[in-house]
């Protein structure tokens, strides 16, 4: 619907300067045209200012035009190693449409549970953190809140029944907060929000299911530690499990495509298509 819009709006503009015969044209070089429908085709669905996006496509076409009728005079089009690179980046091009079409049509994007699993198991060594990670809750409020000591209860709290006033009272009373502790983060995605001394910031990094209080001249900061895991050790499965499982994914497309590849040459083989002489 953005597009037809779009496509309205800049052919009414058009048409109103245009004779009836050039109605859908938007520039010409020589006796090359370019049309509004090429254009607005070629057009992504994600375009905020598709006046702007006219413009700058209609001049790069009329550049990319001029330069390419100077490179004729210079460069002969039927030459060997032309024609040569021409048919092989077609030949590319091809395979990765088709490639491309097999994946969004047949390809299983399922990885097992397991699987990541046993690489992880396999390649440990390969997922050695770089930084500090942490599971926590961080609440912001203003320095003179009256629901601090509440808070700083119920920021450790595990049960269903405490977690939901503990959401209740952020929603009123907190500047900023995070509540979810069942995911690994850089601690440094908490840390740069802190009032820490370097001194502050390892004591953090050295007890788990410990709550710990900073203030500065507007805030206070109550960060509750549930686990952590020091940059140089392993990181755990969950932290990189997404990563994992993109991974094999990656692999797996390649196997499946290596595998249909290998399909059809061995067909091509049985049937005679293909000699080697």
């Amino acid at each position: 619907m953005k597009k037809s819009l779009s496509y309205l709006l800049i052919f009414s503009i058009f048409l109103s300067c245009s004779t009836e015969q050039e109605e859908s044209y938007l520039a010409s070089y020589k006796e090359d045209y370019l049309t509004i429908e090429k254009v607005m085709l070629e057009m992504p669905d994600n375009v905020s200012d598709s006046a702007s996006y006219v413009s700058e496509y209609v001049n790069k076409w009329l550049r990319d035009k001029v330069v390419v009728n100077k490179a004729k005079l210079y460069i002969d089009e039927q030459e060997v190693s032309l024609l040569e690179s021409v048919e092989k980046y077609k030949n590319n091009l091809l395979i990765y449409r088709y490639q491309k079409e097999l994946i969004d049509n047949q390809f299983d994007t399922t990885v097992n549970k397991s699987d990541i699993q046993s690489y992880y198991k396999e390649y440990i060594t390969d997922f050695i953190l770089h930084k500090d990670i942490i599971k926590a809750r961080l609440i912001v409020l203003d320095k003179d809140a009256l629901s601090k000591v509440k808070i700083e209860s119920l920021i450790s709290a595990k049960g269903n029944e405490n977690l939901n006033e503990l959401i209740d009272i952020c929603e009123m009373y907190a500047v900023n907060y995070f509540l979810n502790d069942s995911a690994w983060v850089y601690f440094s995605e908490f840390s740069h929000k802190l009032p820490l001394s370097e001194r502050e910031s390892n004591k953090i990094l050295s007890r788990t299911n410990k709550t710990h209080t900073f203030t500065d001249d507007n805030f206070v900061y109550i960060l509750f530690v549930k686990d952590y895991q020091i940059k140089g050790s392993n990181s755990p499965l969950p932290f990189v499990f997404n990563n994992i499982r993109s991974l094999l994914q990656n692999k797996n497309k390649i196997k499946f495509i290596n595998d249909i590849e290998d399909k059809l040459y061995q067909k091509a083989i049985s049937s005679g298509n293909i000699k080697i002489y």
